[in-house]
């Protein structure tokens, strides 16, 4: 199926999402040079112990800010919020060309990153209902997926040869220059502003107790944020901070790398499956989908052949993509488009609030008893615990649970 004419170009028909797209691509290639900047302004005259920090201050205060951020998007256009959102961003990588030497300053604007990025993802998330019918929005959110994916993949390799050419104030200013690029694209994109009957801290108030209210009234969503909300911190956060030392120690320094390329290309594999592929069950497929993670976790803690490895990223990649693209368009056929940014901060605060803790405990537990005890629990406990939201209504087909009659259709039943 093509993805330009005929039937598959049904989101790409529309001009406001190839803007949103366009520019979303072009931000994250900038957001993907950032942490290698970072650490070639940081590592070397700070050490790892600041730049640890410093993505810590970052992640903590986006958990803080996630709810209270959610609600306030609800106020305003989306595209709005974005275009504030980036701006923020953009003057918080220029502080960081000027080349800080002060570890408070970097701290400073770590924490300013924090309160910017706070808005992305949930105005994002939001955005897209608004621009796009419900049937484009699967197709939408994968192509998103698969551009920004390869921004990824291309972002650190150009920062690192400018790094090795240049300096890290020359990437700076790169990515800066891609946020004015994004944010001119924001511009010209027409957005209809949701109609709202109130403002104010009462309304804000209110905002955000109807967001729950919407979390709270499914519980396939409630199931799906939970298991993440505890996996963060003790699955995934683990498998991340280990990865690249059980590869130096056991593989070969490349093996990181080329673990990271594997789950890229997974994921760019994922996104076009998800163009075209509507399961009827998409909960089981995105949770099954995820399992691997947790295997690969083992596998790397047995010292698995590096072929097994590397297809275990491979199938990372391509679950991972899968579980985002349903995940998102079940949220936004679902959740009224004016609840939407309150219920997208909540998984964000879900999601990633614990990861950090994790990326700090994981560390000093593997500093005390070593790295592959750490990855056997991580992964005993991915493995327990990954499927179990299935035995949750709705979390299956991500959806709320059919009625009888519906379950009789979908099994070829004829009721009266």
């Amino acid at each position: 199926m093509s993805l330009v004419n005929g039937k598959g170009a049904g989101a790409l028909n529309h001009r406001d999402f190839r803007l949103l797209l366009a520019g979303d691509a072009v931000s994250q290639f900038g957001s993907a040079m950032f942490p290698i900047a970072l650490v070639g302004l940081v590592a070397e005259p700070h050490g790892p112990a600041i730049l640890g920090l410093l993505m810590g201050a970052q992640g903590i205060v986006v958990s803080l800010l996630g709810l209270p951020v959610g609600a306030l998007i609800n106020r305003y256009k989306k595209k709005h919020v974005l275009i504030v959102a980036h701006t923020g961003e953009l003057l918080v990588v220029l502080g960081h060309a000027t080349n800080p030497h002060s570890v408070s300053t970097l701290v400073v604007l770590a924490t300013l990153s924090g309160v910017f990025s706070s808005a992305v993802r949930p105005a994002a998330g939001s955005l897209l209902p608004v621009l796009l019918p419900a049937e484009h929005l699967q197709q939408a959110n994968a192509l998103k997926g698969i551009a920004n994916r390869g921004a990824g993949i291309a972002g650190p390799a150009v920062a690192g040869l400018l790094l090795t050419l240049t300096s890290a104030s020359v990437v700076f200013v790169i990515d800066a220059m891609t946020f004015l690029m994004v944010i001119a694209a924001l511009a010209v994109i027409r957005e209809q502003r949701l109609p709202r009957d109130e403002t104010g801290p009462r309304r804000l108030l209110a905002d955000l107790k109807e967001g729950m209210a919407e979390v709270r009234q499914r519980p396939w969503v409630v199931a799906i944020i939970a298991i993440a909300t505890v996996q963060a911190p003790l699955t995934i956060a683990p498998g991340f901070i280990l990865l690249p030392i059980v590869a130096a120690d056991d593989y070969g320094p490349s093996t990181y790398g080329l673990a990271m390329s594997c789950m890229a290309v997974g994921e760019v594999v994922g996104g076009l499956l998800a163009t075209k592929w509507t399961p009827r069950r998409p909960g089981l497929v995105s949770l099954v989908g995820v399992m691997p993670y947790p295997l690969v976790l083992l596998a790397l803690a047995a010292t698995a052949p590096v072929g097994i490895i590397f297809t275990g990223y491979l199938l990372i990649g391509i679950g991972f993509m899968l579980f985002g693209v349903y995940w998102y368009t079940a949220l936004q056929r679902d959740i009224p488009p004016d609840r939407l940014g309150v219920v997208f901060s909540i998984d964000q605060v879900g999601s990633f609030g614990l990861q950090p803790v994790g990326y700090a405990v994981s560390g000093a537990l593997a500093n005390m008893i070593g790295a592959k005890p750490v990855l056997v629990g991580a992964g005993l406990f991915g493995v327990l615990t990954t499927l179990v939201p299935l035995a949750v209504p709705g979390v299956p087909r991500l959806a709320d649970p059919a009625s009888p009659k519906e379950q009789a259709t979908e099994l070829g039943i004829q009721t009266s």
